[in-house]
């Protein structure tokens, strides 16, 4: 019987919690902007509408500031976790050096917009010495960013203290601080109140997901009442100053929040609108306020000449429509901006020799085995926690069928289900995010199929231009899927060196930065996050795997996988076509080994050289590399269309036909990183003549790469009549 896991179900830390990180993260936003809206213009119109309609809007926004800032101070603490436990010079630039250029900057932007509305009640410096203190010690209404870059010092200077030690400390400081006890110019205030929530997401961000996981209907009520009773408790008594008392209910209300975004993630309209939002606070933050105070020179005006019902009507719902139009005209300049070339405004300019990639860091183009760059478990991790709800959650299957053929249980991640139908969607849409993210408006991409496409389609989501070069004989299905989802499709050549050379031309040409299909740290952690959840499921099920093999093309995908088993009694495989067997010679040679690749129906492995990141990971941590030939590929291409009803392209069957020849444990197909050449086994295979492999593993994972077929070449090989189709 054919087994299948729940794809929809939610993980250990909460299926959803990414969507709901980004939804947070946009409701966060919306609240900033309309506390602006309603202290720094609606209250100063005096509305004389006989109602109290102006003392409720300030009333709400009041109840709101518990949580908006210590929402989003969580928020960017959970995201900062695992770069917090990175090298300084590696984190230093992306979490440090950028917030203070971004706050730098837009400092000086602000001071200069502002003087164009000198009656808009807001903090500017008016005098070098006073532009000199906000640039300093007494930070200006940009202060979220200066604090990130403090509250990430302190995070990571501190990370070997214990959180039991540290939020405490946090805590009193905060209390201390709401209390009024301490000397807070400008943002000083909200620089010591807020320390604590960063660090809590730092620390404490399983607990938080935990709670992500387990919010339901009652469970959001429940929050909700509790920060109803907080807010009533403290206006009934009076008792907001009280030592202690605004970092407790600031607690309640990010526990609120929280649950609130779970909730609001599963309603696609509304949901899906502020997740997109959070997607793009940045450029919100930095240019709302001036796009207000331009907005409240030229409008006070007329607003306080309009009279009789309208009057009521407006005073009623301006609020809500000034905020809707700041946010919009905020976008609309992030976007001309952008097109005008000034993503210098919204990033770290790029240093020369490098390409930006995740987080801000840089990967040199030739020294891709530095520590800066060689991605580790823990950016897997990061990718798996980023990813989910962005790429489907795919299910593992399981035949007892193709068990009992290879003689032991086989875990199938059928990633040729994935969106753009193949696991290539991970990495890019975790590289193309981070790109996205730091301001760039487009994306060049070259691959034999499977990476062109998902880059296309992680492009279209994140409304980027897509140019993707793929080979003049690429398969038909795969340039129609890279043209579907809107890229432009330049076809060049036959070898990856001819690709390569026209993509860098056109990146040059256009200034859109090159996502490499595996010589890029995003892209390894992205298709790690695969072998990730299936290692994740087989323990959950109380199979544990001994095993995990995957196809190798770039290297890419196993070095993902290698990393995703890091720190567990798992043993990785390559899984190489012969006569395309780079990853093979490399380790036997020490280094990246060109091939030129003999023909195979598995054309998505055939690079002519496995990359050199994938390549630094890989030969420390693979076990070796088992070489398949097209009548294994076939085979295991008819295994899983027969016996699981699986459509998978042969480069995705290749994975189940190297585990069926591990399993095998024929002398001579599995070489290893432990010497030998290729082809004379290595020493990386089990050893001991046929059948060893069964008596070593009892747990073999497989990811299944990509669907990606075109139809009559599904139909010979269902047929056994694929004779000459690679030639």
């Amino acid at each position: 019987m054919t087994t299948r896991t729940d794809p929809t179900r939610p993980t250990a830390a909460g299926g959803e919690r990414l969507a709901w990180a980004d939804v947070a993260k946009g409701g966060c936003i919306v609240l900033v902007v309309l506390w602006h809206v309603i202290v720094k213009d609606y209250l100063q119109v005096d509305w004389a509408v006989g109602l109290p309609v102006a003392g409720a809007w300030g009333t709400l926004g009041e109840l709101l500031l518990p949580m908006r800032m210590p929402l989003f101070f969580t928020l960017s603490g959970i995201f900062a976790a695992n770069a917090v436990r990175r090298s300084w010079p590696v984190a230093g630039r992306p979490r440090i050096a950028r917030n203070l250029y971004l706050y730098a900057v837009w400092l000086l932007i602000h001071t200069a917009v502002l003087a164009l509305a000198p009656g808009f009640p807001t903090d500017r410096a008016t005098s070098v010495g006073g532009l000199l203190a906000q640039l300093t010690v007494t930070p200006s209404n940009l202060w979220y960013l200066y604090a990130l870059a403090l509250y990430f010092v302190l995070a990571k200077a501190l990370r070997r203290v214990h959180p039991a030690v540290l939020l405490p400390a946090a805590a009193a400081l905060s209390a201390v601080a709401a209390a009024g006890l301490l000397d807070t110019p400008g943002n000083r205030g909200g620089l010591y109140q807020n320390l604590v929530f960063f660090l809590a997401g730092v620390h404490l961000r399983p607990s938080v997901h935990r709670w992500a996981a387990a919010v339901t209907g009652p469970r959001l009520l429940l929050a909700l009442a509790a920060y109803t009773a907080a807010l009533t408790a403290v206006a009934a008594t009076g008792t907001g100053q009280l030592l202690g008392v605004a970092p407790v209910v600031s607690v309640v209300a990010v526990v609120f929040g929280i649950a609130a975004a779970v909730r609001l993630a599963r309603r696609p309209a509304l949901g899906g609108a502020l997740a997109a939002l959070g997607r793009r606070t940045l450029p919100v933050y930095v240019i709302h306020m001036p796009v207000l105070a331009l907005l409240h020179r030229f409008l006070v005006g007329p607003v306080t000449e309009v009279g009789g019902p309208a009057r009521l009507l407006l005073a009623t719902g301006y609020p809500v429509l000034l905020t809707a139009a700041v946010l919009a005209l905020s976008l609309a300049v992030h976007r001309g901006l952008l097109a005008a070339r000034a993503g210098w405004l919204f990033d770290l300019p790029r240093r020369a020799g490098a390409r930006h990639v995740h987080e801000g860091e840089t990967m040199s183009r030739t020294d891709s085995s530095s520590p800066a760059t060689v991605p580790d478990r823990a950016r897997v991790e990061e990718a798996a926690w980023w990813l989910s709800g962005r790429v489907v959650r795919t299910p593992v299957l399981n035949s007892p069928a193709i068990d009992r053929l290879a003689g032991a249980r086989i875990l199938l991640k059928a990633e040729n289900l994935q969106a753009g139908g193949s696991y290539k969607m991970r990495g890019a849409m975790l590289a193309v995010g981070r790109i996205a993210a730091a301001g760039d408006t487009g994306v060049v991409a070259q691959s034999t199929g499977n990476h062109a496409v998902a880059v296309a389609l992680a492009a279209r989501r994140h409304g980027m231009a897509a140019t993707v070069v793929l080979p003049v004989d690429a398969a038909a299905t795969k340039v129609a899927r890279a043209r579907s989802a809107g890229a432009r499709v330049v076809l060049a050549g036959t070898t990856l060196e001819e690709r390569v050379a026209v993509a860098r031309r056109i990146s040059d040409e256009s200034g859109h930065p090159l996502v490499d299909a595996y010589d890029h740290p995003d892209v390894i952690a992205g298709q790690g996050s695969a072998s990730l959840e299936l290692i994740e499921e087989a323990e959950r099920a109380g199979t544990p795997l001994d095993a995990l093999v995957v196809p190798v093309g770039g290297g890419g995908g196993v070095a993902g996988a290698c990393l995703a088993a890091a720190g567990r009694p798992i043993e990785v495989y390559g899984v190489e076509p012969v006569g395309c067997d780079s990853l093979a010679r490399s380790l036997a040679a020490g280094r990246p080994t060109p091939v030129s690749p003999a023909p195979t129906i598995a054309d998505g492995l055939r690079p002519t050289c496995v990359g050199e990141l994938p390549f630094a990971v890989l030969r420390d941590t693979v076990r070796g590399v088992v070489r398949v030939d097209d009548d294994q590929i076939a085979e295991a291409f008819r295994l899983l269309l027969l016996d699981l009803k699986v459509l998978a392209e042969p480069s995705g069957a290749a994975g189940l036909a190297g585990a069926l020849r591990l399993m095998a444990g024929l002398d001579g197909e599995a070489s290893g990183r432990a010497g030998g050449g290729p082809g004379d086994g290595g020493g990386g295979g089990p050893a001991g003549g046929p059948g060893a492999g069964r008596e070593r593993y009892r747990t073999v994972g497989v990811v299944l790469t990509g669907g990606n077929v075109e139809a009559d070449l599904v139909a010979r090989l269902a047929t056994r009549q694929w004779e000459g189709v690679a030639a």
